[in-house]
């Protein structure tokens, strides 16, 4: 099956990731985006799409969203004062519970999708692995944002 159409296929299924309004979603002070988003942009585009290959560029995105809710968890532990502290350590647990849980919903959904034979079952793994990367990307966002808060109070302190 040439690639568009299998494209086409993936369309329906990627739906539930696109947003219900225009804003954009920026993840630091690059203008376009996350540097993680962009490779795994240019990854794709190097293969073409082709499932195998995309799934590996899905899969090393969702490696480096681990790598990065880490990294900004633990620059924002060493910012906060000790009660927001505790309060992120709580946050993290909880968002730790709600990651398996929307977790185990990506992989019924997948499931779910493939016993009823909608989508090409060619990229309904890498579908699975775009919805597991979003899991991560939201919560880097966040602390991204939070971050992005605390130097922007930093710069209008006297």
């Amino acid at each position: 099956m040439p690639t568009l159409p299998k494209l086409a296929c993936l369309l329906p299924i990627l739906l539930p990731l696109m947003p219900l309004h225009a804003q954009p979603l920026t993840l630091s002070l690059n203008e376009g985006g996350h540097d993680i988003a962009h490779e795994f942009d240019a990854c794709l585009a190097d293969v073409q799409w082709q499932p195998a290959p995309a799934l590996n560029c899905a899969r090393n995105a969702e490696t480096r969203w681990e790598e990065e809710v880490e990294r900004l968890g633990a620059r924002l532990d060493k910012v906060l004062g000790r009660e927001a502290r505790l309060a992120l350590e709580s946050s993290r647990a909880a968002w730790e519970q709600g990651r398996a849980a929307d977790l185990a919903l990506v992989e019924a959904y997948h499931a779910q999708l493939a016993e009823a034979e909608l989508g090409d079952p060619d990229l309904l793994p890498v579908s699975r692995q775009l919805h597991r990367n979003a899991v991560w990307e939201q919560r880097a966002s966040y602390l991204r944002r939070l971050l992005d808060g605390l130097s922007e109070s930093a710069r209008e302190a006297p």
